[in-house]
């Protein structure tokens, strides 16, 4: 695990809304934010596998399963990363992969507004046509 950028004596718990600087306690970021940051303009490297490691095939698929090619086209998707940017929707997300009732964790996620933002411009990707008739439907 990485440590702390500001003491480099404690693992990181926390980053900066800001400029992704990882700190791992409150008198960290308050030393941190002596100094103005500025967002980075390049993201930050992820600590996940990059896009172009993931599998290009399914051991197992369904009738469900998402096309590479759709999860692919949602990596790149401008409307899907910038909902994604809201930390809100990233802590949301957070908490539903770590639930124990997964379904009425997305229950609960689907009553705010931020998350059915993510959810329809996820939908107008992977499901386009579904999402038109959806959409068509309310209005």
């Amino acid at each position: 695990m990485t440590s702390c950028q500001i003491c480099n004596a404690q693992p990181f718990k926390y980053k900066c809304p800001t400029c992704f600087i990882k700190f791992c306690s409150v008198p960290c970021f308050n030393v941190h934010k002596e100094l103005p940051c500025e967002k980075p303009t390049v993201a930050p490297p992820s600590e996940n596998l990059p896009v172009e490691n993931v599998p290009m095939t399914y051991r197992f698929p369904t009738a469900d399963t998402v096309p590479v090619e759709k999860l692919q086209a949602l990596a790149h998707s401008d409307e899907v990363k910038e909902c994604l940017s809201n930390p809100h929707v990233r802590n949301i997300l957070k908490s539903l992969v770590q639930s124990q009732t997964p379904e009425t964790s997305i229950t609960n996620a689907m009553k705010e507004p931020i998350f059915l933002e993510l959810a329809q411009a996820c939908l107008k990707i992977v499901e386009p046509e579904r999402f038109q008739h959806e959409l068509g439907k309310t209005f």
